[in-house]
């Protein structure tokens, strides 16, 4: 075989070896920025779900606050 021929080959296996590296890395690196996106939704619908829970408690303890008062309303002492 040639030798011009074999660095010739050799030169052209490293360069697609090299472009598939990085071609892989690219890769790589879209499907790591798509889970990403996709937890940062789930985090998002979750962290709605509890502050509307939260809503919902705070409303029901309004709630209880107020007919807490209505039981237990203050009286002014009378003075004989």
């Amino acid at each position: 075989m040639n030798t011009t021929a074999a660095i010739v080959s050799g030169a052209i296996a490293l360069l697609a070896l090299v472009i598939s590296i990085f071609g892989a890395a690219w890769l790589n690196q879209r499907a790591t920025e798509k889970l990403i996106d996709q937890m940062a939704a789930r985090f998002e619908a979750r962290f709605e779900a509890i502050e509307a829970r939260f809503a919902a408690v705070e409303q029901r303890l309004d709630r209880i606050e107020r007919q807490l008062e209505a039981i237990f309303k203050p009286v002014i002492p009378r003075t004989p």
